[in-house]
């Protein structure tokens, strides 16, 4: 399993729970190849997978429509944006930047153009990049990205990525957001506490990856305190939850007995300081 067909599970996970999750375009993405993977995922992982994610998209969906309507418009910066479709969700007076692997890229901008033009989307102003968080240099991320940010303030989100990245490359991440951002600007992010990998459904995910993946596509196992959000240089710390409390709150009849039981994700919004 490609790290990039994870893209394709999300989405279709979100379209699951469209009520949840709020994303009415994630169905654009559905396909047989992923209607078919989907079963034996949630069977040989957790049968929460899909509503999770449904309520990941939901928290960020609530902060950018929130921060945008706020601040009057702005610029989102989605690193590892995959097939999201927060862009179209969001008013029209957002730009928005895409940032994710060569191909996932391509293969986006080509369905999303064909999808504007054919009328099953809204216009909206966007630009899209490809950038490998590992090998670029922090100043080339900076010079690639820069010239791209039109309208302000930013909106950075760095949704389902973490995980595959070192932690080198995520202190040179928040590196490049300090210098893209001024001073109120925000950044979402997601990742796993390190206690997750006492769990059973944690276990579980990484055998279905590595019995799954015959691709030579490798890919790191981070995991992030949170006290590395607490003390990162420039920002603060203003929010931060998890998908078991998200629950409660946006799906409070699916039951979900433990935060052991799931692949329990946090959600943090940090703000330039």
């Amino acid at each position: 399993m490609q790290i990039h067909e994870t893209a394709f599970v999300v989405s279709t996970y979100r379209s699951y729970f469209e009520e949840i999750s709020k994303d009415i375009y994630a169905k654009l993405w559905n396909n047989e190849a992923t209607d078919a993977l989907i079963p034996s995922i949630l069977e040989s992982i957790s049968k929460d997978e899909a509503i999770l994610h449904s309520l990941r998209n939901r928290f960020f969906y609530e902060r950018m429509i929130s921060f945008f309507t706020e601040n009057n418009g702005g610029t989102l910066i989605n690193f590892g944006s995959g097939f999201s479709m927060y862009q179209f969700l969001i008013n029209d007076n957002v730009s928005t930047i895409e940032i994710d692997q060569k191909d996932i890229i391509e293969y986006k901008k080509e369905r999303i153009d064909d999808w504007i033009n054919q009328g099953k989307l809204p216009r909206r102003e966007i630009r899209y990049t490809a950038i490998d968080f590992n090998q670029s240099a922090e100043e080339e991320i900076i010079d690639t990205l820069q010239p791209l940010i039109k309208k302000r303030p930013v909106f950075i989100l760095v949704e389902g990525v973490l995980f595959f990245l070192t932690s080198k490359t995520t202190d040179k991440l928040f590196r490049v957001f300090n210098r893209l951002q001024n001073q109120g600007g925000l950044v979402g992010s997601v990742s796993y506490l390190p206690e997750v990998k006492e769990t059973s459904v944690y276990n579980r995910l990484l055998h279905y990856f590595d019995s799954n993946n015959n691709t030579n596509d490798s890919f790191n196992h981070q995991t992030i305190t949170n006290s590395f959000y607490k003390n990162i240089e420039g920002y603060l710390l203003e929010e931060h939850i998890d998908e078991f409390e998200l629950a409660k709150i946006y799906a409070p009849d699916n039951i979900i007995k433990s935060k052991t039981d799931i692949l329990n994700e946090n959600m943090y919004i940090l703000r330039k300081s």
